[in-house]
């Protein structure tokens, strides 16, 4: 994947293009007397930040992606991506109805109800994904380890944002992971790093001999 810095820095100029280009026609709207400009004022606008707006979007989506596949969390970064997109077109939406419209009520009113209909239609999907970063940020468990979930042993071959596979044997459970953050996960302890203290053991320093 192109580079992460070479990704930011084209977001910025986008940014800063958008602001140059919108600050210029806004200007021109309000000091020129083209007829054209002041008539169609909300349309230009509505124009300007659809292109830049999707432009921004998707940079920061991918910077996002590339962020999380350097640190080998390619689906965790998939399934951030998409919520990303799906906040942020959505706001988005609101802007260009607020402006069309030139009603920042209806625009309220608009996004409010997307809003609601996005969350009910989803919930279940966004449930998973944030579960899923949740997952990946804390590890509970690791792939190769033997836990015990939801009255089901097995060993864990493979950790996704939406599911956890465990080998159980004769069969394998596919655990989504909304599910296994209300469960009680048992797993048998991880050996000791070499710089973590041993438990029972005053790490505080050597004792003071008696006399």
């Amino acid at each position: 994947m192109p580079g992460l810095k070479k990704r930011v820095v084209l977001a910025a100029v986008a940014v800063v293009i958008g602001c140059l280009v919108f600050g210029v026609t806004a200007h021109l709207a309000n000091t020129s007397d083209v007829s054209f400009l002041q008539t169609n004022r909300s349309r230009i606008y509505a124009i300007e930040i659809t292109f830049f707006g999707i432009v921004i979007i998707e940079l920061l989506a991918n910077v996002t992606l590339v962020a999380f596949h350097r640190a080998d969390a390619l689906q965790t970064g998939i399934a951030v991506r998409a919520t990303m997109r799906l906040v942020a077109y959505l706001i988005l939406l609101v802007a260009l109805v607020s402006i069309l419209a030139e009603n920042p009520a209806l625009a309220i009113g608009v996004g409010g109800i997307t809003g609601v209909v996005i969350a009910f239609s989803a919930q279940n999907l966004v449930g998973n994904a944030f579960a899923g970063v949740f997952l990946a940020i804390n590890r509970p468990f690791r792939v190769g380890e033997e836990i015990t979930i939801g009255g089901m042993t097995g060993t864990v071959t493979d950790i996704r944002m939406m599911h956890t596979r465990l080998d159980l044997g004769d069969d394998v459970a596919l655990i989504p992971s909304n599910w296994i953050m209300t469960q009680v996960i048992r797993r048998k302890p991880r050996a000791r790093l070499p710089w973590e203290p041993a438990r029972g053991i005053d790490d505080s320093g050597p004792a003071d001999s008696a006399d």
